[in-house]
């Protein structure tokens, strides 16, 4: 089986699981705990912090571990939310996010929060004039994904946080499909955050950077672990790991982004000329591992199912879509109609995809089309 649905989750690399195995093995004691094994394992979680803090240029008590990318987007939004709930009670988000935005979203309505959603143009971008014309004297924090994971597109995070400084807006991004991949502009940013397991470290562990003298409320009160910010033992082995695999993957990124701008162009040339495909998101503005298309007219499940049998892991869409049978409101929100969502496919590369697999794949859809088409 050939692997292609790396925006759903990435297998860890070797150094990633050599350094958990050691770090577990030999810093295995709380890193709380007073004697001189913990003091050790507290020496290997700074140290973890550090290299992540490194990644973003952030400072260290910027930097927030979680058990999760999910769990980290709730507590960051639920905390700035509650923490500035006294200067107002508006959040602008967009249609488009990850369901971890949106079940947030739908918490805070339970306190009185008034959701807004920012219309987006047919790549899945937020405009300035848009976001400007979203925004109330009420609102005081918005949500934008850097990067969207079912069709690739990227945010101008820069040009949108230049008008939220204009109107002293809190500016929270969801980067879990772009960390350790692209550069991420924490420092026009109140917070941000991301998850091991999208870019070859371990499931289990996310995290949150906030900017330093934010006020933030605790989801729950008296939590010590991570300043108050989530409860329970922290994993050092899995941050350890994440840390690993973050550093080793920065030696390497430059290269492996001409490479996946490589492969998608072998895949974008091969279908140009088929007039049933359609790919969606921004040609340029884009996420380089990531393409997604749509055959007329076929659901996306179907095409998923006929490379799965052909040897081809690919997806339909975000992963934590899976078992829910309503469209996707990404397609919908770039003016996609309901059968059109339906029909959306994912592929998406990663560092152990070779030219042949991809070779191999143009070769399967091109079969599959045929097939399905009845050409």
């Amino acid at each position: 089986m050939i692997y292609l649905d790396y925006s759903a989750t990435t297998p860890m690399s070797s150094y990633a699981l050599e350094t958990y195995h050691r770090v577990a093995t030999d810093f295995f004691a709380n890193s709380r705990s007073l004697h001189s094994r913990g003091l050790e394992s507290e020496d290997v979680l700074n140290l973890s912090r550090q290299a992540i803090a490194n990644l973003l240029s952030v400072k260290t008590n910027e930097l927030y571990f979680t058990g999760s990318g999910s769990e980290a987007t709730f507590l960051a939004l639920i905390g700035l939310a509650f923490g500035h709930s006294h200067k107002g009670k508006t959040i602008i988000t967009t249609k488009g996010e990850h369901h971890s935005v949106h079940q947030t979203m739908n918490y805070l309505t339970n306190y009185g929060f008034t959701i807004k959603y920012v219309p987006v143009n047919q790549f899945g971008q937020v405009t300035c004039d848009a976001l400007r014309s979203t925004i109330t004297k009420d609102t005081i924090l918005v949500s934008i994904a850097h990067a969207n994971s079912e069709i690739g597109t990227v945010q101008d995070l820069n040009s949108l946080a230049n008008v939220l400084s204009e109107y002293g807006i809190l500016f929270h991004s969801d980067c879990v499909q772009t960390f350790g991949k692209m550069d991420i502009p924490a420092n026009v940013l109140t917070s941000a955050t991301f998850s091991a397991h999208k870019c070859y470290g371990p499931k289990g562990v996310g995290g949150s950077y906030i900017k330093e003298n934010i006020p933030w409320r605790p989801f729950l009160q008296g939590t010590t672990h991570e300043a108050g910010f989530r409860a329970g033992t922290v994993d050092v082995p899995g941050i350890a790991a994440f840390a690993a695999a973050v550093e080793e993957y920065q030696s390497i990124s430059l290269s492996e982004k001409k490479r996946y701008n490589f492969l998608r162009d072998l895949v974008m040339t091969a279908f140009e000329n088929e007039d049933e495909i359609f790919f969606e998101g921004h040609p340029t503005d884009r996420l380089p591992f990531h393409i997604s298309f749509r055959l007329k007219g076929v659901e996306g499940q179907l095409v998923m199912l006929e490379c799965n049998r052909k040897g081809f892991a690919i997806s339909t869409g975000s992963a934590c879509r899976v078992g829910d049978t309503h469209p996707s409101h990404t397609m919908l929100s770039i003016g996609r109609s309901t059968e059109e969502a339906h029909e959306l496919v994912r592929i998406t590369f990663g560092r152990w995809t070779t030219e042949n697999d991809v070779l191999k794949l143009i070769d399967a859809l091109k079969q599959i089309v045929t097939d399905l088409k009845g050409e």
